[in-house]
């Protein structure tokens, strides 16, 4: 895992939630981002690092910081 792309994520889901919170929390079953804000999230990621996720065939993603790091490595 990138800590660069990692920071950045962390600054991403910061600019919705001004809140620290472990980069392995998951984000949303901890209440913490409901579903537009990890609509915008995502939108961002991808703007941020010119790709594209789809998360709709994973079964159990975990919304987290350090989850998303690592699909953006594997792009």
């Amino acid at each position: 895992m990138n800590k660069s792309d990692l920071n950045k994520i962390v600054k991403i889901i910061k600019k919705y939630k001004k809140i620290n919170f472990n980069s392995k929390d998951d984000l949303f079953r901890k209440g913490i981002l409901d579903s537009f804000d990890i609509l915008n999230i995502i939108v961002d990621i991808e703007k941020e690092f010119h790709i594209k996720l789809d998360l709709s065939k994973e079964k159990k993603f975990i919304f987290s910081a350090e989850n998303l790091s690592k699909k953006i490595k594997k792009k």
